[in-house]
């Protein structure tokens, strides 16, 4: 009783302190404890994400949970595949009632598979095309571009990887041939859901510590070795994002950060400033900007942290436990959580503007001045200023005012980081107080 009373303290107050960030909600899951992850998020309303059992994981459970209106109210669901002890690998949604669900076999004489719901989930068909039949068929990911373009990804088979091309919804899959992809390498095989998406390019990953990447929707691929040896491994894995085309993000298990400038060919580790961390989970860029978010769910690095400056100085949120986190835009993204329909728990949605970028002219029309003799930090601008939020490369509040001008007096010797919110949005600046 005591143990359930400290956690239930715990939760309330992370919750309450960091609601402006986060904001949790209930999955729409009955049963306790069950874990969401393996976002996709379709557009800035609609969001599939795979249910699984938060007490034993080695429990088989085929769900999922939607939402359709930016993640205020989810949707539970079952995958009812025909087979009850076949394995969910991965999701992809086209809309509120349309989504594809790749599945994997778990026991002897399984076949696992894609299969598509075109009634939010009431009923799915098994897509035959993208076959799997082969006695090391594995898939691993399914991804569709738009309503008509995806592809669905396995382990090697017959000696190349098993890769199926589909034009047409799904209707039929053409295998992708082996001279389009590279060898794989001895006893190489992807993982669960272990990609990254953007625009017409798609990277997923290895047990070797390979990303395999596409620029055009998986016609043609190429393997890079990443500074991981395994991706998904007992001792290290990582995940992987992408802001653009070229700049990439990995952050293995410990919480390293390495980056990418020309579409995952290359790697270079990050040298971190201040204290605020990574938390070694999931990471996800916000599409076309410099902003990251970090998630953790181990027990010993258990929480979750942002970054504004392409992943050199983080700032923490919370200490919560998180699995997976996928961003749409600077305006929508979740993590999943675990289920307690009582408390409405089970998904955090991002409710903050700290992610949120004004353009380029606006940003021209604020300007960010500080005067070590007078210790004053003034702000310049046309725009309407709603507040300024000072923080220390700890992540730190230390100051929130609605103020142009601020007094520095107090402010000890270092470099901070002033949150400008306006009319248009938000400007991040750093500032040093000598």
């Amino acid at each position: 009783m005591i143990k359930n009373i400290l956690i239930s303290l715990f939760i309330s107050f992370s919750v309450f302190c960091n609601a402006q960030f986060w904001t949790e909600t209930y999955s729409g899951f009955t049963a306790g404890q069950t874990g969401l992850s393996k976002f996709h998020v379709v557009d800035a309303n609609v969001a599939w994400a795979i249910g699984y059992d938060g007490i034993n994981t080695a429990n088989n459970v085929q769900i999922f949970s939607k939402t359709d209106d930016a993640g205020l109210t989810w949707t539970a669901g079952s995958f009812a595949l025909g087979d009850p002890d076949l394995g969910i690998a991965d999701v992809s949604g086209i809309d509120s009632n349309t989504a594809f669900v790749a599945a994997y076999p778990r026991l002897a004489g399984q076949q696992g598979g894609i299969w598509k719901t075109t009634d939010a989930g009431m009923t799915w068909t098994q897509q035959t095309g993208a076959s799997f039949n082969n006695a090391t068929s594995f898939p691993n990911i399914v991804h569709y571009f738009d309503a008509n373009n995806g592809l669905a990804i396995g382990d090697p088979a017959n000696g190349y990887w098993e890769i199926y091309s589909s034009n047409d919804g799904g209707a039929t899959y053409t295998r992708i041939p082996s001279a389009s992809l590279p060898a794989p390498l001895a006893n190489e095989f992807g993982y669960l859901a272990q990609f990254a998406h953007l625009g017409d390019n798609i990277w997923f990953t290895t047990s070797a510590g390979r990303i395999i990447h596409s620029a055009n929707r998986g016609m043609t691929w190429n393997a890079y070795q990443s500074p991981l040896s395994d991706f998904g491994g007992t001792t290290i894995f990582g995940d992987i994002s992408f802001a653009t085309s070229d700049r990439g993000v990995i952050q293995d298990n410990a919480g390293n950060i390495y980056k990418s400038t020309d579409s995952g060919q290359t790697w270079n580790g990050v040298v971190f400033s201040g204290t605020g961390t990574p938390y070694g989970g999931a990471i996800s860029y916000i599409p076309n900007t410099f902003h990251m978010v970090s998630t953790g769910g181990d027990v010993n690095l258990a929480g979750s942290s942002y970054s504004l400056d392409d992943g050199v100085t983080w700032i923490n949120i919370d200490t919560d436990q998180h699995v997976d986190c996928a961003f749409f835009n600077d305006r929508v993204g979740y993590s999943g959580s675990f289920s307690d329909s009582f408390n409405n728990l089970g998904v955090f949605r991002y409710t903050d503007t700290v992610l949120s970028e004004i353009t380029i002219e606006e940003q021209l029309q604020v300007q960010l001045f500080h005067n070590n003799l007078t210790e004053v930090l003034e702000v310049q601008t046309d725009l309407l200023l709603e507040s300024v939020t000072i923080y220390d490369l700890q992540g730190r509040m230390v100051l929130n005012s609605k103020e142009s001008n601020i007094s520095t007096y107090k402010f000890k010797s270092g470099i901070y980081i002033a949150q400008i919110k306006t009319d248009k949005g938000q400007v991040n600046s750093k500032f040093l107080k000598r």
